[in-house]
């Protein structure tokens, strides 16, 4: 099996599929021939691209979302999805985006090693409702005080499947009892590290545009490049993307001054 990098896309927004796919031309520009494969409710958009899809259809998202009870758990079982069908897998949110080459990433990734975006310290107070309800990750008591890691970027090894699959049945039970949105990055975080393997942040020219100004801004700026540059040959967007800004400017920060969560 090959390395690939990996995108989940779906939903009714279509800037999380056009976010995948502006984020995948930029790869595509610095690791040239790299295989890329996008989980997704619309895999036409990707149509022409030489990048490959796994269609998620309504019946597979219920199922993955307990229901449609945690939309995250769609992220969960795809990350299992994508890495059923390579050695190493390297995931990134769909507003994330690289800004140099990046493949480097794959000689951080073994069965003892896992990379994620950032360590965030002990989990927010919801999680404090897990002391004593006795809720196992594997063979793991959950307390609530393990390690909080952010999911926005994760490079995992075929050999973690076993704790991936863990990780996703133990969501299930947190969905009930905690009220956060976090549950499938606590859960991955905690069933990674777990039998002495270790996760690093991945320190690796990446960006993106998490908080609500710089999606705002970057909504705007996808928009443009797709109307203005979707009609051209793929080796033309590849290049187009590679030299487009998503990032704000000065001025365009100072225009969004009026905004909270800037």
């Amino acid at each position: 099996m090959s390395d690939s990098f990996g995108y989940i896309a779906f939903g009714d927004d279509e800037l999380y599929t056009r976010g995948a796919l502006f984020s995948a031309l930029r790869l595509l520009h610095y690791c040239p021939g790299a295989k890329i494969t996008v989980l997704t409710d619309r895999p036409q958009i990707f149509d022409g691209y030489p990048i490959g899809t796994m269609e998620l259809t309504a019946s597979r998202m219920a199922e993955m979302s307990f229901g449609g009870r945690y939309r995250f758990g769609i992220k969960a079982a795809g990350i299992i999805d994508l890495l059923e069908s390579c050695e190493r897998l390297f995931l990134m949110d769909t507003d994330m985006y690289p800004i140099g080459d990046i493949s480097g990433c794959f000689g951080q990734i073994s069965p003892s090693h896992s990379v994620m975006n950032r360590c965030e310290g002990r989990p927010k107070p919801p999680y404090r409702a897990l002391e004593g309800r006795h809720f196992m990750l594997g063979e793991k008591m959950l307390t609530g005080s393990e390690p909080m890691w952010s999911s926005g970027v994760l490079g995992v090894h075929n050999a973690a499947l076993p704790a991936l699959s863990d990780a996703y049945h133990a969501i299930e039970q947190l969905i009930d009892v905690v009220t956060a949105h976090t549950p499938e990055q606590f859960c991955i975080g905690v069933a990674l590290a777990r039998d002495g393997c270790r996760i690093t942040p991945h320190r690796l020219p990446i960006r993106n545009y998490t908080t609500r100004g710089k999606k705002l801004f970057a909504r705007r700026r996808l928009e443009a490049f797709f109307a203005g540059y979707g009609h051209l040959g793929v080796g033309e967007q590849i290049e187009q993307a590679a030299r487009y800004r998503l990032w704000r400017a000065p001025t365009d920060m100072w225009k969004q001054r009026g905004i909270w969560h800037f």
